[in-house]
C-alpha cells in the first residue's frame, strides 16, 4: 500500500496492535544520515531519556523499541503493546550528520511491515525538500487508540535540534568526564539526553546569535529579505493547542484547526491548498506551493506548514494564508493560533490569532504578494469570515467552491 504525505489512520485499519511492528527509515544519495525514534509523552516531551532510540542507545528498557542499521537506514522493532503508558508517541525522524541539506538527497523512504510483510510505503524525492537539516518522518501516536500519521515535514536544525525540540539536552563533551572506553560504530560523538538538572544561568550569547523575530500587528507589513542570489524555502507554520472540554450533553469536546491558502499564479492559474479535499499541492512543481499534512490532534510537534519553493517566486502572484475550525465549536481562544513564517535569512516573522470575540469558522490571517519577482510583502489580516466563498468574495479570487471531505 503506497501512503501519500499527510495520511492519517487508525493502526488497527492494517496491523495488529498486539504483534511487533517494523518501521523502516531510509535515505538515499547525499551525505551521512543519523536515524533516531523519539518516545515522547502526552505533551511532546522526552520525559524519560531512555525512550530515545538511536545509534547511540539501541533499545529501551524494556526492549519495547529497538534500532537495528541497514543500509542507508535503520530499522526499528517497535511493541506498542508493552510500552509505558507514559510514552504517547513514537516519532521517527532522520537528520544529517555533517555538511549538505535534505534538498540534496535523492529520495526519502518509510516501510512499515508486520510478520515480513510490507504494509505500507511512503517515498518523497528530495526536490520536496529544500535547506532542512532533518526530517520528522511518520508519527504513531495514541488518541483512545494507536494511530499512525504519515507528517514527511522538514525541521532545520540537526539531531541535537530536535532532541531540545522535545525538552531533552545535548551531553557536552568538554564539561562532561570522560566515560570508559566503549566501542562505538562510525560515529565520532556521543549524545544523549540527560535528567533536568539544577538551573545555571548561561552566559549571554552575542546579540548577533540571538534568533530575531517580529511580531506583525494587524494591518502591519514587512517584507522577507532574499538571502544571496534566491528567496530560499518559505515555511508557513500554524501551532495551535488542543484542550478538551467536558461537556454536560457531549461528554469531551474539541475542535479540529486547519492550514489552508489560495493562490495565484503570473501566469492566471488560482487554486486551494488544504487538507479539505486533500489538495495538498507541490513544492516541485506548479504552484510551488505545498500543505505538508494534516495535524488532527493539535499535538504534533511541528504543527502543520505550508512550504513554498522561494526558488520560483517569479511564478507566484500572491497567497491568502487563512485557517478555520474544521470541526468543533468556534472558540479561537481555546485554538491560541499562532502563524511563524520563516525564510533563511530574515526574521521570523510572528502572526498571532489574537481577536477571540469572533463565533466565524474560518480566519484569514495574512496576505503574501511578490514584489519585484523576487521577495514577498507580508501584511497581517485576521478577519473573520462564514467559510470559503464568503472569503473568496472577500479578497475577489474568484474561485468555483463545492463540499470536500478529508
Amino acid at each position: 500500500m503506497v501512503i501519500q504525505r499527510g495520511f492519517r489512520d487508525k493502526i488497527e485499519k492494517y496491523f495488529n496492535p498486539n504483534e511487533d511492528i517494523t518501521v523502516e527509515v531510509k535515505i538515499s544519495g547525499g551525505s551521512v544520515y543519523d536515524f533516531c525514534c523519539f518516545g515522547v509523552d502526552e505533551n511532546n516531551k522526552l520525559s524519560d531519556d531512555r525512550y530515545m532510540v538511536f545509534f547511540n542507545q539501541h533499545s529501551s528498557p524494556g526492549n519495547e523499541i529497538s534500532y537495528t542499521p541497514i543500509n542507508n537506514g535503520a530499522s526499528f522493532k517497535v511493541s506498542l503493546y508493552s510500552l509505558p503508558q507514559t510514552i504517547n508517541k513514537l516519532v521517527f525522524t532522520a537528520n544529517i550528520d555533517g555538511n549538505g541539506n535534505m534538498g540534496q538527497i535523492n529520495s526519502f523512504d518509510i516501510n512499515l511491515s508486520q510478520n515480513g510483510n510490507t504494509v505500507m510505503s511512503f517515498s518523497l524525492p528530495g526536490s520536496e525538500f529544500y535547506n532542512e537539516k532533518a526530517i520528522i518522518g511518520a508519527e504513531i501516536y495514541k488518541k483512545d487508540i494507536w494511530r499512525i500519521a504519515f507528517v514527511a515535514s522538514g525541521f532545520n536544525g540537526g539531531l541535537s535540534d530536535l532532541l531540545k525540540s522535545f525538552g531533552g539536552e545535548e551531553i557536552s563533551e568538554k564539561n562532561t568526564p570522560a566515560p570508559a572506553p566503549t566501542p562505538v560504530i562510525n560515529q565520532q560523538r556521543t549524545m544523549q539526553p540527560i535528567p533536568p538538572k539544577p538551573v545555571v544561568p548561561d552566559t549571554p550569547k552575542p546579540a548577533e546569535n540571538i534568533p530575531k523575530k517580529v511580531e506583525l500587528r494587524k494591518g502591519q507589513k514587512i517584507n522577507l529579505a532574499k538571502k544571496g542570489s534566491e528567496l530560499g524555502e518559505v515555511i508557513i507554520n500554524l501551532n495551535w493547542n488542543q484542550r478538551q472540554k467536558k461537556s454536560f450533553f457531549f461528554g469531551n469536546t474539541s475542535i479540529d484547526l486547519d492550514l489552508g491558502c489560495l493562490f495565484e499564479l503570473k501566469n492566471g492559474a488560482k487554486g486551494c491548498i488544504q487538507a479539505l479535499g486533500r489538495t495538498f499541492g507541490s513544492y516541485s512543481q506548479l504552484p510551488y506551493i505545498m500543505l505538508d499534512g494534516d495535524d488532527r490532534t493539535g499535538a504534533v510537534a511541528g504543527g502543520e506548514n505550508i512550504r513554498i519553493n522561494g526558488r520560483h517566486i517569479s511564478e507566484i502572484k500572491r497567497i491568502l494564508v487563512y485557517t478555520f475550525i474544521y470541526e468543533g465549536a468556534a472558540n479561537w481562544k481555546e485554538a491560541d493560533g499562532v502563524v511563524t513564517i520563516k525564510c533563511p535569512g530574515s526574521q521570523e516573522v510572528v502572526v498571532k490569532m489574537d481577536e477571540y470575540g469572533s463565533l466565524q469558522k474560518m480566519c484569514v490571517i495574512a496576505l503574501l504578494e511578490n514584489v519585484n519577482d523576487d521577495t514577498f510583502c507580508i501584511e497581517k489580516l485576521i478577519q473573520f469570515c462564514n467559510g470559503h466563498r464568503e472569503m473568496d468574495r472577500m479578497f475577489n479570487w474568484g474561485l468555483r467552491w463545492s463540499y470536500g471531505t478529508k
